[in-house]
């Protein structure tokens, strides 16, 4: 297993990071078989699991029985409630249900912090530098070490680190965002984002619990298949087809290669995929030995390219990026 630094400031995080996700009431087994999961993460030496995924709190009680006294080992991801109406009855980011929602993840998760606390998306009816302050207080209080922000807008998160920064409350130290190959769209301002102010990136490809698609003959859309620049049928299918050629030469899984891909970004720390079974659980962390070529990896880019949006698209042709170089050599 590879570690990497969540940021400038965060903890150090291994690169493939597990789910704990919500087992299915009706499954008798449940608990055993969210034990045995935890237990192979464990063995590969990953030391990231993610919570976020369950709103109910399940997961949290699920994991901490399954660590008992390893708790102290590992960085445990939890989120924030987030309101689901336009009602006061669901918990959201002010300051009253801030504090109620850290204390039950702590209760379920039998310990006194939180490692990494997630900001879930905007709560229009609280103000935002309740919201920080609050997060500021948990931090000093010892009950929450480091917090980020999930798939908030490129805007909404400066504001909050200026925010943060004018009042030395304690920052956001990462954000967690959804990206693969063709969900590039955070490169456009999220990402470069996260740089410039040295934060660190938890990817988390959706949707849950079907991270990566193997892609059929003839796919029209798909989590490896939606359209790409440019828009047309034959660039629909590019993607696909190139990733089961790479995938057919190294003898893997076209979900292999898709994680391999995010693996080989320098701005990600670390991925959350959903594993439903050790089969999938096992597939994921082969992906962290699989070694794409420079090639590979700008044909890959090339292909899952986003459209470009003004000013990018009015780049002279001689500034074209090597990847599109790359993919129009291979394809002449």
């Amino acid at each position: 297993m590879h570690y990497a630094r969540l940021g400038l400031g965060g903890p150090t995080l291994s690169r493939l990071a597990c789910a704990a996700l919500r087992p299915d009431p009706a499954c008798p087994d449940a608990a055993p078989q969210a034990a045995r999961s935890i237990g192979q993460a464990l063995d590969a030496g990953i030391n990231l699991f993610d919570t976020t995924s369950c709103m109910d709190g399940l997961a949290e009680s699920l994991l901490a029985k399954a660590l008992g006294k390893r708790r102290a080992e590992v960085l445990i991801s939890s989120r924030l409630g987030a309101r689901r109406n336009s009602t006061h009855s669901h918990p959201g980011l002010s300051r009253a249900d801030m504090v109620w929602s850290i204390e039950q993840s702590m209760k379920r998760l039998g310990s006194d912090w939180l490692d990494l606390c997630v900001v879930p998306h905007e709560d229009p009816y609280t103000p935002l530098e309740e919201t920080l302050q609050t997060l500021d207080d948990m931090v000093r209080s010892g009950k929450v070490r480091y917090l980020g922000f999930a798939n908030w807008p490129a805007w909404k998160a400066a504001k909050a680190l200026e925010l943060q920064q004018r009042h030395g409350w304690a920052p956001f130290c990462f954000g967690e965002l959804h990206y693969a190959l063709n969900t590039r769209s955070p490169e456009r301002e999220a990402i470069p984002m996260l740089q410039s102010y040295g934060l660190g990136l938890i990817v988390k490809p959706q949707p849950a619990g079907m991270p990566f698609s193997n892609a059929g003959a003839l796919p029209t859309q798909g989590y490896l298949t939606g359209a790409t620049a440019p828009d047309s049928p034959r660039s629909n299918h590019r993607l696909a087809e190139l990733m089961r050629d790479i995938a057919a030469s190294h003898q893997a899984s076209t979900k292999q290669i898709a994680l391999s891909w995010l693996l080989a970004r320098d701005t990600v720390s670390s991925i959350v995929p959903a594993f439903n079974s050790a089969m999938q659980h096992a597939e994921a962390l082969h992906a962290t030995t699989l070694q794409l070529s420079a090639t590979e990896l700008l044909l890959l880019d090339a292909a899952s390219a986003p459209t470009p949006l003004l000013p990018d698209w009015f780049v002279p042709q001689e500034q074209m990026p090597a990847a599109q170089v790359e993919l129009a050599r291979s394809c002449a």
